[in-house]
């Protein structure tokens, strides 16, 4: 059957095959690993049931796609809990594949996020996977700043004193900051994003759900996507060791 559905998938055009699975940990590793999009799925799989699958698919990309396929009807209620995205009662042809896939395609176009944030390692930001480049680095370090944050309220004291930690807090210091609010702001906006970054009087935070992040993934699971962490986090800038340190306690 599974060979089968993958010759079915296989023929549609704008479906990029990229793994087959008889073993539900198997399909999760490769997960971890690479980038999907949307999977099928049995309800009964050896070694781990397909809805346990569904979930630990959805903590490490909790906008992939699932489509179900089942014989038992009585597991609809548990395919409907979890939000599945759509279910194929067996036996199936063809043309219920075809309408699943085009279903996920759909999906899939509208619950991709523009913004990828790589926060393991060296600071990047990829829009439509190119990369992001900012008018100056102050500017790029205020976004990684607000994104160590996780979406919580950023003062400005405290911008100045991670951005500007030798200078004193004064008049000339504020319109460095307040120059760095302006310039992500400008960089943000020529390219149509006006929802992640946001400001108020004398602080500013970023909205997490604008953004797709190495980083905020990880935490919602950390067992399950331990491999994603290998030790490195934001080390262009030293104000990220704190976070370093409690993940490297935490791991």
């Amino acid at each position: 059957m599974r060979r089968k559905l993958e010759e079915m998938v296989g023929d549609i055009k704008v479906v990029d095959v990229i793994g087959s699975f008889g073993s539900s940990k198997e399909a999760l590793g490769y997960a971890e690993r690479n980038t999907v999009e949307f999977a099928i799925l049995d309800t009964e799989m050896p070694e781990m049931d397909g809805v346990e699958l569904g979930k630990a698919l959805k903590n490490i990309y909790p906008g992939i796609v699932l489509i179900y396929t089942t014989k038992k009807c009585e597991r609809l209620v548990e395919i409907l809990k979890m939000k599945a995205d759509y279910c194929i009662i067996k036996p199936y042809d063809k043309y219920d594949i075809e309408d699943a896939a085009e279903r996920a395609i759909l999906l899939c176009r509208r619950q991709k996020k523009r913004l990828r944030a790589q926060m393991f390692g060296r600071f990047d930001v990829f829009l439509d996977e190119q990369v992001l480049h900012f008018k100056n680095a102050k500017s790029k370090e205020l976004l990684a700043l607000c994104m160590d944050r996780c979406g919580g309220i950023v003062s400005m004291e405290e911008v100045i004193d991670k951005l500007w930690p030798e200078r004193a807090y004064d008049e000339k210091v504020k319109r460095l900051y307040r120059k760095a609010v302006m310039n992500l702001q400008g960089t943000l906006r020529e390219k149509g994003i006006t929802e992640l970054f946001q400001t108020a009087r004398g602080s500013c935070h970023i909205s997490k759900d604008e953004v797709e992040c190495d980083y905020y993934t990880y935490l919602v699971e950390p067992e399950i996507n331990g491999k994603m962490f290998q030790g490195d986090y934001l080390f262009d800038y030293s104000w990220g060791e704190e976070t370093l340190a409690n993940l490297m306690n935490a791991y």
